[in-house]
């Protein structure tokens, strides 16, 4: 979804500034009057202030888990929220989260529920955060349902955080093979071709090959930042939504490993997402529209677009999600046994749990299948080398 700025009344004539998200201008507009709010003046789309601040070049963001984390246990202690707000914005370290506290505690006094000053700030939260509170605000249980919310976020950085680390020592591995190759090809390699092509004699196929390579090397060595700049550049710009972005996310599915990985990513954090929703007593047609919009595989994400219409027309859940093909049936079977047993949030729980772990086993088996596969790849390319100029070698002594 895209952010849109309104000018807006409220029902006693204030008129204020607010960022909502939707689909388009309309259903901005219409979530707006949905929240008692009056469009005014449409302002444009939102700009990148929504989730951070500039500052010398870099973006400023605002800790969302972190905040999380440190609100929860005052209000677990029966401190009111205004207050636990004042005291999170008295310790904050960053000027910038301090201000975003004291907004948020600005709008308590006028008044506002935090759910809504929540969906004001559009991507500085989670999509699924104003759905959480909100829940917790109608059920007088915010405490709770704030817990829950606190273990999502920490359980899901701590899963991109063993990710993150876990690729760190095959990318050193990676580059360290890739300068030892390098000083090879470009160092070591050209001081014995001048010997060799000094002494006027014809050279082994092998040894022609490897000094065209190092010559290649040598003259046009800047091609391979500028094409390590060009794919870091295509990346990112393949992160954003668009044409780019949905034939990446359908290619890698068409990958046998990385398909698996991409699946157990997607797949338990919607199944982990509409188990809290569920639990806390989020409706089922709110439920899969905000998991279907936490999934980051465009592909699986329009697979699972018509869920909410299909629910409408008294279909099961497990039913609905058995018409995208991305569906596992394990989820599949775990939801229908829920449905009959009345703990789809359970089973939706321990289906997150079992991608969770999944995925973990997996990356750690490509990691250890990539070191050992990096290093013989570098003793192999070494080796080819050395027996190539002692093939040049052993000639020079013949002809001698």
């Amino acid at each position: 979804m895209a952010l849109f700025q309104y000018k807006v009344s409220d029902g006693g004539g204030a008129v204020s500034v607010l960022l909502v998200e939707g689909e388009n201008q309309a259903d901005a507009a219409r979530r707006l009057q949905r929240r008692g709010l009056m469009p005014l003046e449409f302002l444009g789309e939102g700009s990148l202030a929504v989730s951070g601040e500039r500052k010398f070049g870099w973006r400023r963001k605002f800790d969302v888990i972190d905040f999380t984390d440190r609100l929860v246990p005052l209000l677990q202690a029966h401190i009111p929220l205004e207050r636990a707000l004042g005291i999170l914005g008295e310790g904050a370290d960053d000027p910038y989260t301090a201000k975003v506290i004291s907004e948020l505690r600005q709008g308590l006094h006028e008044g506002r529920k935090l759910s809504q000053l929540i969906q004001d700030r559009g991507t500085l939260f989670p999509r699924l955060y104003a759905s959480m509170v909100e829940a917790g605000e109608e059920a007088g249980a915010l405490p709770q349902v704030m817990g829950d919310l606190r273990r999502f976020l920490l359980e899901s950085r701590e899963l991109r955080t063993f990710v993150v680390t876990s690729s760190i020592y095959p990318a050193v591995i990676l580059l360290v093979s890739l300068g030892v190759i390098g000083v090879l090809l470009g160092v070591i390699v050209p001081k014995f071709a001048s010997v060799l092509r000094g002494a006027g004699q014809a050279l082994p196929a092998t040894t022609r090959i490897l000094l065209g390579v190092s010559d290649f090397v040598r003259e046009w060595w800047w091609i391979f930042p500028v094409l390590a700049t060009g794919m870091i550049m295509l990346a990112l710009q393949a992160r954003k939504e668009g044409k780019m972005r949905n034939w990446l996310d359908s290619t890698l599915l068409k990958l046998p490993l990385l398909r698996s990985l991409v699946l157990y990513a997607n797949l338990s954090r919607m199944a982990r997402t509409m188990s809290i929703l569920m639990r806390n007593g989020v409706h089922l047609l709110d439920t899969v529209a905000i998991a279907a919009r936490v999934l980051e595989n465009a592909t699986i994400r329009q697979s699972v677009a018509g869920l909410a219409s299909q629910l409408r027309q008294g279909q099961r859940l497990s039913a609905a999600l058995g018409g995208s093909p991305f569906i596992p049936p394990f989820m599949l079977r775990m939801l229908a046994v829920g449905e009959e047993t009345g703990s789809v949030d359970v089973m939706l729980e321990r289906v997150a749990e079992r991608y969770e772990s999944d995925l973990r086993l997996m990356v750690r088996r490509v990691i250890s299948l990539f070191e050992p596969i990096t290093i013989v790849t570098l003793g192999l390319v070494v080796a080819g080398i050395a027996v190539s100029m002692f093939l040049a070698i052993l000639d020079l002594q013949g002809g001698v």
